[in-house]
């Protein structure tokens, strides 16, 4: 390695992705620019001071009190290339704690860990016209989900193939008549996609909500991590391959009662084999929301056991009775697990009404216990019944209707409440001890409300902390709620062994006496970035003016108690907020002291529910601005103190003029039309122009801009870490971009964590 003096590379931090392992050697290199390169010279002088190498004993020193690690060192004295290298080879200067694979314990029960989750995984977008993809299923399972949901709908009848020209399909059983047909439905969605993105849109606008953003997620492609403690389920019962493997007829995964555009069944279990273990040899849990009927649900049967032969959980383990205990997470390694409700007592009756296009807000959610929710309640409809061999699948996760914890369902090791975020918000209100101690033995999942046809996210921390496993997300949204789920599973596999106080047969009964809370001291300096990414709608490093937001992600107080949660579990920034100033460019340099952000006294910490991110987003360009007396541009953003009543807010439109109320000074900002916001305005040192009247002051902003138009656009880049995670002493924060994809961007900090 080159002395960083010399402009010469490091190799880059290992990788990360929602829930994927992180590789012991990094993946390529990259270089350091000069001022990150200046900082970590700066770092090593003062240890050294006045020679020009560190002794052994001075490093040791440096390792245990500023990083709070351990290296063996076998030097008696170390120049500045040696010293990086050191820390460097041994990790030492990630700002996440790596999850080592011999260190991760899976010998709980699997209800004893947070899974990381799916909502309509199937999606490419919002959830009224985008497109139903097998990509879709490729691009989370190889960044880290573990739980992901499949909607399974009736396909094509022969008779609706012979007959194009009707639009609703026949069968010779009057028992399994099909509505709209899912070529009928396949072919309008294409025709009409683009027309209703287009109106989505417009209409969000209109509106003045933001607009969710399509995005391929690519995660890193690091090697699946080694597991000795595989013990094999029995194999599935041998079948020959259904001879309708390939006919018209197979099921279809679509969005019901949209216009969202199917895939086939026999694909998705296809893409899902392909990917599942690729990146981590830990469980999957494939969640069915069944809408088909029962000829269409023995066909997926007989299409999961051909496609994921080997994988599929199909039978109880001789040594791990569902009736009795939940597998423990090293007995499923490299196995898919079905969630899927019971058959009931007459599910071999003919049945009315499952349709490919049942209304969203009376369907069974999730095979899966949205039978509970207030609208399905309401409209009073009869659910689809579950054919008893596809019910057979659901041996270790199998749904149960919720009504109470009381119960005798709620006392079966295997069964799942799916219940919606407005109604286990309900239930923290109501029957929070009641929830707590059911989330410590049995599984619960919680799913986005019906209003999120954006594919906005909750946010997923609250469930976590009252024990929630499975919570379930739009993985095509990158929002806040994506945020924190990356900082919750980033190196896991997917799986999180909850903390002591949440797991089975602990004694705590309520979130407040689970697990002891502690007051947090945190300070983070930070020095500067490199390769910081630009926003969307910016290309010219030039034109970036980024600044630095910290922001704690912790437990509130009526989390504990009981009491109705402010912003009701939606996903919104974090209860506690510092920035930096701004600077110019992707390689934002804040000097030799750099900028402290510190977080002092935060009462009732919890470190393994607590999050931080950090976000460097854009500015805009300040300048200084000299009057015509009397008058000021619309544009200008003007302070009380130094010109008229009240600020002055810029119509983001054009430059008309309107009369100030007398002649004075002026200090404010101008805001580009693409970029209109509200703030606050600091005033740093005056400028004297010779050619007015008045005195002109250069302005910075004082808060990120967030204007709800455009609030998509205002994030260059991110990191999330949770918080028992977080490193102490000089680490790199690596830097996801706004679509949540890895990039080359990092931050150089300093990390002083203090829990007492």
């Amino acid at each position: 390695m080159i002395s960083p003096s010399h402009n010469k590379h490091l190799r880059p931090l290992t990788g990360r992705g929602g829930g994927l392992g992180d590789s012991e050697t990094p993946a390529h290199q990259t270089y350091l620019c000069d001022a990150i390169q200046a900082r970590l010279k700066e770092v090593f002088e003062k240890l050294c001071a006045p020679r020009s190498t560190i002794t052994k004993e001075q490093f040791g020193r440096f390792l245990s009190e500023i990083q709070n690690q351990t290296i063996e060192l076998n030097q008696d004295e170390y120049k500045l290339e040696e010293f990086l290298q050191v820390i460097y080879y041994n990790g030492g200067f990630q700002a996440i704690r790596p999850v080592k694979a011999e260190d991760k314990d899976l010998t709980k029960p699997i209800s004893n860990y947070y899974i990381s989750s799916s909502h309509n995984t199937y999606l490419s977008g919002n959830q009224l016209a985008s497109k139903s993809s097998t990509e879709a299923y490729k691009n989370v399972l190889t960044r880290g989900c573990r739980c992901i949901e499949i909607d399974v709908h009736n396909g094509e009848s022969p008779d609706s193939v012979s007959d194009k020209g009707s639009t609703f399909s026949t069968s010779p059983k009057p028992e399994h008549k099909r509505h709209l047909s899912g070529s009928t439905l396949s072919s309008r969605a294409g025709a009409m996609l683009e027309k209703m993105e287009e109106k989505y849109i417009k209409a969000k606008h209109v509106l003045g909500e933001k607009t969710g953003k399509d995005a391929h997620i690519h995660g890193d492609r690091s090697p699946p991590m080694e597991s000795t403690l595989s013990l094999p389920l029995q194999d599935p019962i041998d079948r020959p391959p259904s001879s309708r493997s390939m006919r018209v007829g197979e099921p279809l995964v679509l969005h019901g009662w949209t216009f969202t555009t199917p895939v086939g069944f026999r694909a998705v279990c296809r893409a899902i084999k392909e990917t599942a273990f690729v990146n981590s040899k830990l469980p999957i849990i494939v969640s069915l929301e069944v809408h088909a009927d029962l000829e269409q649900q023995e066909i997926m049967v007989d299409i999961m056991k051909e496609e994921w032969r080997g994988f599929l959980v199909d039978q109880p383990h001789p040594e791990c009775d569902p009736n009795q205990r939940l597998p423990r997470l090293e007995e499923l390694t490299e196995k898919i697990l079905i969630k899927v409700k019971k058959a009931s007592a007459d599910s071999t009756r003919p049945i009315v009404g499952a349709s490919t296009l049942a209304p969203r807000d009376v369907r069974d959610h999730g095979d899966s216990g949205q039978s509970g929710s207030e609208d399905e309640r309401a409209a009073g409809k009869k659910k689809v019944k579950i054919h008893p061999s596809l019910s057979n699948l659901g041996i270790y996760t199998h749904s149960e209707h919720f009504t109470s914890f009381e119960s005798r369902s709620a006392k079966k090791p295997p069964h799942v409440f799916s219940i919606g975020e407005k109604q286990i918000l309900e239930l923290h209100e109501k029957k929070q001890s009641e929830m707590f101690s059911h989330n410590r033995d049995y599984f619960m999942r919680a799913y986005p409300a019906g209003f999120r046809f954006d594919s906005s996210n909750l946010d997923p921390s609250v469930f976590w902390r009252k024990g929630v496993q499975m919570v379930a997300l739009n993985w095509q949204m990158w929002d806040e709620g994506m945020m924190l789920n990356e900082g919750m599973f980033a190196g896991e596999h997917g799986w999180v062994l909850k903390p002591s106080g949440y797991r089975s047969h602990d004694a705590a009964t309520n979130q407040a006496d689970a697990i002891q809370h502690k007051t947090l001291d945190l300070r983070v300096t930070i020095f500067g970035g490199q390769h910081v990414p630009l926003p969307e709608h910016e290309d010219n490093e030039k034109d970036f003016y980024p600044f630095i937001k910290c922001e704690l992600h912790v437990e509130k107080q009526e989390e504990r108690t009981g009491e109705p949660i402010e912003g009701g579990g939606r996903a919104k920034e974090g209860e506690y907020k510092q920035r930096t100033a701004y600077k110019n460019g992707d390689h934002p340099d804040f000097g030799r002291e750099g900028v402290s952000l510190e977080f002092m006294g935060i009462p009732k910490v919890v470190e393994e529910l607590s999050f931080i991110s950090i976000t460097p987003s854009p500015s805009v360009q300040p300048f200084s601005y000299t009057a015509t007396k009397g008058h000021a541009p619309e544009g200008f953003v003007t302070s009380r103190a130094y010109a008229c009543d009240g600020p002055r807010i810029c119509s983001r439109q054009s430059w008309i003029e309107r009369p100030l109320a007398s002649a004075t000074s002026i200090a404010g900002y101008f805001v580009k039309p693409d970029a209109g916001a509200r703030f606050p305005l600091p005033i740093t040192s005056p400028v004297t122009s010779s050619s007015s009247d008045f005195t002109t002051y250069h302005v910075t902003p004082l808060f990120k801009i967030e204007d709800k138009n455009y609030v998509n656009d205002t994030l260059a880049a991110w990191a999330c870490i949770r918080l028992d995670r977080l490193q102490h002493g000089y680490r790199f924060v690596n830097l996801l971009n706004a679509k949540g994809q890895p990039t080359e961007g990092l931050l150089l900090v300093k990390i002083e964590k203090t829990l007492r």
